[in-house]
């Protein structure tokens, strides 16, 4: 029967119509929250990446700017930065440094560890542990080329604790290279 020329059927949507459409919606919006911690931890671990990366680049200029033969005095040497990769203030000199500067302090985000083997010398164990046994380009035997391995590793709330073993052996990024020495002459030996 029509009223005032409308017909009695209406063009809603049922009540399962609409529970199914929100089942739907429920499962879709679920799976995208189960996502996010994923991302989250992907972002955080290229950041990591990018800043370890850095860090490093930022030690191998200086090994490289260094006298070839004062290269042993950074072996062992560990160095601390910030959240942006930034060396903390006196941090190779930690009696010098403030309290918010020093190794633990919140500021403390990274470490860095230096590595310059020397003849005879063990790697360190995140790269083998072998023995250095020296490289040489000329026939006089001197030590031309060192290893250098810089392991950096974000330490942020284990800083005080941390220690470079095989317990924290999945924080530890390794980067080895070669320093050459540079500016000498090679020549053939007289006959």
């Amino acid at each position: 029967m029509k009223k005032n020329g409308t017909s009695g059927n209406t063009g809603g949507f049922s009540l399962i119509e609409v529970t199914i459409a929100m089942a739907i919606a429920s499962v879709a919006l679920v799976t995208l929250m189960g996502l996010i911690p994923q991302g989250m931890d992907t972002m955080r671990e290229a950041g990591d990446q990018a800043i370890m990366g850095r860090i490093h680049q930022q030690v191998m200029s200086e090994l490289q700017m260094a006298d070839f033969e004062a290269l042993n005095k950074f072996d062992g040497m560990e160095i601390f930065y910030d959240g942006q990769g930034e060396e903390l203030s006196d941090s190779r000199n930690q009696g010098d440094a403030t309290a918010d500067r020093k190794k633990g302090a919140l500021a403390h985000v990274y470490s860095a560890r230096i590595s310059i083997p020397d003849d005879g010398k063990k790697a360190p164990e995140s790269v083998g542990g072998t023995t250095f046994t020296g490289s040489s380009f000329d026939r006089n035997g001197n030590l031309l080329v060192r290893p250098a391995i810089i392991e950096v590793a974000a330490v942020s709330g284990l800083a005080e604790n941390f220690t470079w073993n095989e317990n924290n052996r999945n924080m530890i990024h390794s980067y080895q290279t070669n320093l050459v020495k540079m500016g000498k002459t090679f020549s053939e030996p007289a006959p």
